[in-house]
């Protein structure tokens, strides 16, 4: 059998709307080109260039760092993970871990807490609900939790809108990937296919579950959507197992955790979220090029939507305003840290961070959009 990737991860530890369209196009105008969109020349490996990443409210004044030192000396911080051991999130919140405590005042000792379950649904409501509230408590939980709150998703029991964001990692569009063993692997021949292609995932509110369903209702893709498995990482045992084919989740979980897939041909790339193609993905068709309709490219990008803020990092509401202000710069120096940046290109990561200014513009629009759209994507992710 193949072998499987735990191994390779490191352990350690409506109709359309013109409001979410002109949103989309001034966060990427705002923040220009990421940097796999730079240098057309760079590979996969290529070593991430920092990112300047503005801080949300002014600077801490030295009484303001000098009280959170005091708070912060000899504290632990959990980053608190809404998936399991070894998957994109958690690798990214442990890569993280390891490089963020120097950056606090007070320098505490950082852990990471796995917390799985409904696709990040429990480590959000935890955070949000029964979390310290003190900036002890970081969530690190799936940002397409927005489309479980839009569609009244049960359970819900947050509104991310105030959550205490402090930034986020990438810009992560979706991809779907086959085994190239399976009956079909070109995403044209599997419209209005006989055959369907199974694809696993976790539960709503995660890409792996979400993105499969709504991909075959917009553009008539015969794809069959497996849900149930506890975490990312045991969809993709499903695949290695044959009990399914493929799996949907964002481009940079698959390069972290899914590479050799793709560089030893075991797998590959039929189809990619989005409005224009991913610099690493030229040769991989659109989704939205095969869109049934108008409705169906709203949903498509709907879907989309959380890979502007992927693997999105917050506090709980409540926590006092000069900690939140204090864990955002602490963040962001994170990014900007040689060290973490040299680890990070080992790992195959290529961080495109936004501040939670910008996370917040793209919560509230999506959360705002038309009910008829909202009710049409639910009844396309129903169980």
């Amino acid at each position: 059998m193949y072998a499987t990737p735990v191994s390779r991860v490191p352990p350690r530890g409506s109709r359309p709307r013109l409001g979410f369209l002109l949103v989309s196009l001034a966060l990427v105008a705002a923040c220009g080109p990421s940097p796999s969109q730079q240098d057309p020349q760079a590979g996969a490996g290529a070593a991430p260039t920092a990112v300047p990443v503005p801080d949300d409210g002014a600077p801490l004044t030295d009484e303001e760092r000098l009280a959170v030192e005091r708070f912060y000396v000899r504290k632990t911080v959990s980053i608190v993970v809404g998936s399991g051991a070894g998957g994109g999130f958690d690798t990214t919140a442990r890569l993280v871990s390891r490089h963020i405590g120097r950056h606090i005042p007070g320098t505490p000792t950082v852990i990471v807490v796995n917390m799985p379950g409904g696709g990040g649904l429990v480590a959000a409501n935890h955070v949000f609900n029964a979390a310290p509230k003190d900036g002890t408590a970081i969530g690190l939980f799936h940002e397409a939790q927005m489309m479980t709150q839009l569609t009244g998703g049960e359970g819900v029991q947050f509104d991310l809108r105030q959550f205490n964001w402090l930034g986020s990692s990438y810009v992560d569009p979706n991809v779907c990937i086959v085994r190239t063993d399976a009956a079909v692997t070109a995403f044209d021949g599997m419209i209005g296919g006989i055959a369907p292609i199974a694809v696993g995932g976790t539960g709503p509110g995660s890409n792996t579950y979400d993105a499969p369903r709504v991909l075959a209702a917009a553009t008539g893709a015969s794809i069959k959507a497996v849900a149930g498995y506890p975490t990312t990482n045991d969809v993709r045992v499903g695949v290695e197992r044959g009990e399914i084919q493929g799996m949907c989740l964002g481009w940079e979980s698959v390069q972290s955790a899914s590479s050799h897939w793709l560089d030893e041909g075991y797998a590959t790339v039929f189809v990619q979220n989005g409005m224009t193609k991913h610099r690493d993905l030229p040769d991989v068709p659109l989704a939205v090029d095969f869109a049934k309709d108008d409705v169906s490219r709203t949903l498509l990008r709907l879907v989309d939507a959380p890979g502007a803020m992927a693997k999105p990092f917050s506090l709980p509401p409540g926590v006092d305003a000069v900690r939140v202000r204090a864990l955002r710069e602490a963040l962001a120096a994170t990014y900007r840290d040689p060290a973490f940046l040299d680890e990070a290109r080992t790992m195959r990561l290529d961080f495109q961070p936004k501040r939670a200014a910008e996370i917040q513009a793209v919560l509230n629009d999506v959360l705002a959009t038309p009910p008829d759209i909202a009710a049409k994507y639910r009844q396309i992710i129903q169980p």
